[in-house]
């Protein structure tokens, strides 16, 4: 199954097309290297093909792009899954992350705490924005949590941790 969303503001233009049940083609380009990292992260733990373009106005910060980008792939989640329980526990490095999804009923609590201000061309405080922006629009809860190791440890384990609950939802329906 598969969905294809736009989403255009005066600040951003961003495209998403994911296929639940392909092969694991990712293609991701939104000029956030940390951002491009975490969707492909996503996609290689749900086993999703995704497509996401997304141009923003990265001269005032990686915020607009980031939250659109979510809102933009939430969005197509909505489309594609309605219902369906996942979730999944993943190490990196030093970190070891949780992360569960209930679909049908949008809500957020993260419980991390990440040290840096900045990561790969985002500011890390933008991490739990696109995390509750995604779950807001894909129209799930989403519990995660994620504990030890760096930054980037904790941040790629809880995207991989996120694409495997998220995969296993839509087994679950």
């Amino acid at each position: 199954m598969s969905a294809s969303k736009k989403r255009q503001t005066k600040e951003t233009s961003i495209e998403v097309f994911l296929d639940t049940e392909g092969s694991g083609t990712i293609q991701i380009d939104t000029g956030i290297v940390l951002l491009d990292e975490i969707l492909s992260a996503m996609a290689r733990g749900a086993g999703f093909d995704l497509t996401v373009k997304a141009r923003g106005d990265l001269e005032t910060g990686d915020h607009h792009t980031t939250e659109d980008t979510a809102i933009t792939l939430g969005s197509a989640l909505a489309q594609e899954i309605k219902n369906g329980i996942g979730s999944s526990t993943v190490p990196s490095g030093l970190a070891v992350t949780t992360a569960a999804v209930r679909f049908g009923d949008p809500g957020y609590r993260g419980n991390f705490a990440l040290q840096s201000q900045a990561l790969g061309g985002m500011s890390l405080e933008n991490f739990s924005h696109f995390l509750r922006a995604l779950a807001y629009n894909g129209r799930f809860n989403l519990f995660i949590s994620a504990e030890g190791g760096d930054d980037r440890s904790k941040i790629e384990a809880m995207s991989t941790a996120l694409g495997r609950a998220i995969k296993k939802a839509v087994r679950d329906r």
